[in-house]
């Protein structure tokens, strides 16, 4: 430390405290944890323990901009916590879902249910790829499935025990509104991605619109979600983060139904972007590897949507 603050003639104050340039040549005093006489022993394990992985600790106490490459996004999911038998999700709560439309990959929804005390559970989920729920890639000789809005709005409405109601059809004016049955699920509000206003649906055979649109004119209407990234994974971790509960002990908020399999698959499989070589000048951008996350992006969207328990909107 002294050799690095010699340039400068300051001699090193305390431990944890250092000065050097940037680039630029602009003065960068740093100050590590270590500076602070308490952070030793019992301490300095306490506020170890907090972070979930030793790679954040890295990142964050350290200082370390390549800490996270290669590791997984969310080391908070366990699946011995996080996933429920589908007999314990609650049949009464208030229910949201996303959708995340792509023009070369099947669409994905994603279903959560909110309960009386505030916790999250994933009770239903749609990814119909011919790699669904399994931890492998689509082969380049492989065709995926393929579908249209239409088919979705329908499905959609079947799976939440409501129907779409059509009028004008086999025409280019075509549309559908969306009926609740008795027994039906509200579904409170739903979440698509802002890409859906920029993707056109131009594979089927109906006025040139975009995949939001479509959507909407076949009877499922949807809102943005909040869309950055970082505060979405705190989100998510926050719902994964366990916390004391009064009868079950250490209890997340989030709930996975064991049939959700490729989101558990997707949470267990995504992780950091790895960078070949890191030198100094160049920064690693700490985000996940632009792989299978379709659910991950719902679960996102639905994460940093203040989801809440509204007894009259219950269902």
């Amino acid at each position: 430390m002294s050799t690095l603050l010699a340039p400068f003639g300051v001699k090193t104050p305390c431990p944890g405290v250092g000065l050097r340039r940037a680039l630029s040549g602009i003065p960068v005093l740093s100050v590590h944890y270590s500076a602070r006489p308490d952070m030793r022993g019992e301490t300095l394990e306490k506020e170890q323990a907090k972070y979930s992985s030793k790679a954040f600790w890295q990142q964050e106490m350290e200082g370390r901009d390549d800490a996270l490459q290669g590791q997984r996004v969310y080391p908070e999911f366990d699946p011995a916590i996080h996933v429920i038998a589908d007999t314990l999700v609650p049949r009464h709560g208030c229910r949201y879902m996303a959708i995340d439309p792509h023009p070369r990959t099947p669409h994905a929804f994603l279903w959560v249910l909110v309960d009386q005390w505030g916790d999250a559970y994933v009770y239903r989920e749609l990814w119909p790829s011919v790699v669904a729920g399994l931890d492998r890639t689509l082969n380049d000789s492989e065709e995926d499935n393929r579908y249209t809005v239409q088919e979705y709005a329908e499905t959609i409405a079947c799976l939440e025990g409501n129907l779409i109601e059509w009028h004008n059809p086999e025409k280019p004016d075509e549309y559908g509104v969306y009926r609740r049955q008795p027994g039906g699920e509200n579904v409170v509000y739903r979440f698509m991605d802002q890409a859906g206003k920029g993707f056109e649906a131009s594979d089927e055979a109906h006025l040139l619109e975009s995949y939001a649109k479509r959507y909407d004119r076949f009877g499922i209407q949807c809102v943005d979600p909040k869309k950055s990234h970082h505060s979405g994974e705190d989100a998510i971790r926050a719902w994964l983060k366990s916390r004391a509960h009064d009868l079950r002990g250490i209890w997340p908020r989030l709930h996975i139904a064991s049939s959700c399999v490729e989101l558990q698959t997707e949470l267990a499989r995504f992780r950091y972007q790895m960078m070949s070589k890191w030198t100094d000048t160049r920064e690693l951008k700490q985000q996940g590897i632009e792989a299978r996350r379709h659910l991950i992006d719902c679960l996102r969207y639905l994460a940093t949507g203040e989801l809440g328990y509204l007894r009259g909107l219950a269902s």
